[in-house]
């Protein structure tokens, strides 16, 4: 399953690079590293994945608020879209309604990263 995971990411990085690049005008790659599958067999560890992932923008400096950040799916978390691609039902069954899950992602604290730093790629 990973092998096919990979193929089928690699194909999406680079025809999303490929978009990119166009609608910027730029050229090159657009991630650092290779594409790493890391199993999620935790509930607190998604939950926590899933606000890391949304605030990474922010924290990064691009916005300030998560849902500024055009690209991420997080608008779809709290109800201010209705995208097609994302499926945020397995994290937001967690919270009793999506101003829950925009709750959870607001309180981030800096000791919180820890749940999660065994899985990140180093720095």
């Amino acid at each position: 399953m990973t092998d096919d995971l990979s193929g089928h990411m690699q194909r999406f990085v680079l025809s999303y690079t490929k978009a990119i690049n166009k609608r910027f005008s730029r050229a090159g790659s657009l991630f650092q590293g290779r594409f790493r599958a890391i199993h999620v067999d935790w509930e607190a560890y998604l939950l926590h994945l899933s606000r890391y992932i949304h605030l990474n923008p922010v924290m990064a400096g691009l916005v300030q608020r998560p849902e500024d950040w055009e690209f991420s799916s997080y608008r779809d978390f709290i109800g201010l879209r209705m995208g097609t691609l994302p499926k945020p039902e397995i994290v937001l069954a967690q919270f009793s309604s999506p101003d829950g899950y925009r709750a959870f992602v607001e309180a981030y604290a800096d000791g919180d990263r820890q749940i999660i730093e065994p899985f990140l790629p180093a720095e």
